[in-house]
């Protein structure tokens, strides 16, 4: 009997990890959804294709007690073919603005959480000789304004998974950096809000989208490994 594929997909209740989830599901993937929200966590469960379930579990990813239960919970699968890290917090910057307790709820969520879940699921990965995608954003291309403690966290996740890749591709593990461009999701209407701009999401890319990325990513053949692929709409404005 063919082995199934499990899929791990953090932010799964919202915006891209909630696509994500639901694309690989609709690929044949087993899905194991983790989110903060019960609620939408459990709407995204009901959403899966009928047997995708592979489990779920509502964990902080700033709190490391969450961190620790939810790599147990995960290992307990045996095996993870696919870890998506879509979870992630955003936040404006302002000059003269002193933020220590902001900045290391950033840091902590979007650097150190998919950090450690990678290295605490490595048997679980490297069992399945499997793959790592880090969603991460196009901000780290552009000088930005506004952004600076969000930016200087998605160049550290840039960091920690260049490094990374070179240590699991020994064990068979291959790694990808996604950096999507502005996508219609419930944060960048929030963005555009804040911006004062007008918010028009028919011009930017959709979460399927990105999620469809994802799929294709994870039906390379086993010896290719995409290691930085960048997204962005055709439209521009």
């Amino acid at each position: 009997m063919e082995r199934r594929k499990i899929a791990v997909v953090t932010g799964a209740s919202s915006g891209i990890g909630l696509a994500t989830a639901q694309a690989l599901g609709r690929a044949g993937l087993d899905v194991f959804l983790v989110g903060r929200h019960p609620a939408r966590l459990r709407a995204a469960a009901a959403g899966l294709p009928r047997g995708r379930l592979r489990g779920r579990a509502q964990a902080d990813l700033a709190s490391l007690d969450d961190l620790r239960a939810l790599i147990v919970q995960v290992l307990g699968l045996g095996h993870v073919d696919l870890l998506v890290h879509c979870a992630g917090e955003y936040d404006r910057s302002e000059a003269g603005r002193f933020d220590p307790e902001r900045f290391a709820l950033l840091f902590d969520v979007n650097v150190r959480a998919p950090y450690l879940l990678t290295q605490g699921l490595l048997v679980a990965l490297a069992r399945a000789r499997g793959q790592v995608v880090f969603v991460n954003s196009s901000v780290v291309r552009g000088a930005g304004e506004g952004v600076a403690l969000y930016k200087s966290t998605q160049h550290a996740v840039q960091g920690l998974t260049d490094s990374l890749r070179q240590d699991l591709n020994r064990r068979g593990i291959r790694v990808t950096s996604l950096y999507p461009g502005r996508t219609a999701t419930p944060r960048m209407a929030r963005i555009y809000r804040r911006e004062g701009k007008r918010y028009r999401p028919a011009l930017l890319m959709s979460a399927a989208d990105v999620a469809g990325v994802v799929v294709a990513l994870a039906q390379l053949p086993a010896g290719v490994e995409v290691t930085d692929l960048h997204l962005r709409s055709v439209h521009r404005y």
